[in-house]
């Protein structure tokens, strides 16, 4: 159980992190962290990506960068920036091709993902999660529809442009013909509107795209199976 647990763990990192930098250079300026400035490497290129969601119910900002530098000395950047002056020192990891570093200052926990770009650059996520004040309570009307016995692994929430979102990745045991009817009938019963379904054929089964929308709002999922689950990816914009 802990091996499949650690699996889907991995798997997921690894798919916000995709997701993430697909997001990259749409979010606009707006509520940020109350945390100390983020050092970064001169000659890299950064643009925001999230400048405040939250993530887990902890709030979070993210940026996108490029460098020059090979991963090795964008690593060896951040363990000078985060050594001395009695802090702890930075904690350093690699989950699949990503390289990681981060360290805690002051209420603030911040992270660098980097990996190889090109012939011998880097590319990467800076990203500053804060110790949030209060506990996290989901209003009833903004919880995510999802089947009986379903695991949230990640939620995200965010603020662009005058848009509202929320991105949910979940798991269950059940097929992924049974997770699209039920979305097709909850999201139904709810007041929203087919726009497009369609099945993708794979070795490991089908995988399911559906599209609804309700008055400005829309609601796009992804359904995968991953072993001997189901992985559901539900995305829902509001004034898109």
């Amino acid at each position: 159980m802990k091996s499949e647990q650690g699996g889907l763990r991995k798997k997921a990192g690894a798919l916000i992190a995709c997701m993430l930098l697909a997001l990259a250079g749409t979010a606009a300026a707006a509520k940020q962290l109350d945390c100390p400035d983020f050092p970064q490497p001169d000659d890299a290129k950064v643009q925001w990506v999230a400048p405040y969601m939250i993530f887990n119910g902890v709030p979070m900002s993210v940026k996108r960068f490029d460098s020059e530098q090979s991963p090795a000395d964008i690593l060896a950047f951040y363990r000078q920036a985060w050594a001395g002056n009695g802090a702890a020192a930075p904690v350093e990891n690699t989950v699949g091709a990503w390289q990681t570093i981060g360290a805690m200052r002051g209420q603030c926990f911040f992270s660098v993902q980097v990996q190889a770009a090109g012939t011998s650059g880097s590319t990467g996520l800076l990203s500053a999660t804060q110790r949030p004040d209060e506990a996290r309570i989901v209003p009833s009307d903004e919880e995510v529809p999802m089947m009986s016995g379903s695991r949230i692994i990640n939620d995200i929430q965010h603020v662009d442009d005058g848009k509202s979102a929320r991105t949910v990745l979940l798991s269950n045991t059940f097929s992924a013909q049974s997770n699209a009817d039920f979305y097709r009938q909850n999201l139904a019963d709810q007041g929203w509107k087919m726009i497009s379904s369609y099945e993708l054929k794979g070795s490991k089964g089908p995988g399911i795209t559906i599209v609804m929308k309700r008055d400005f709002a829309e609601a796009d999922i992804v359904i995968t199976r991953s072993g001997a689950n189901t992985m559901v990816l539900a995305t829902m914009v509001d004034k898109p």
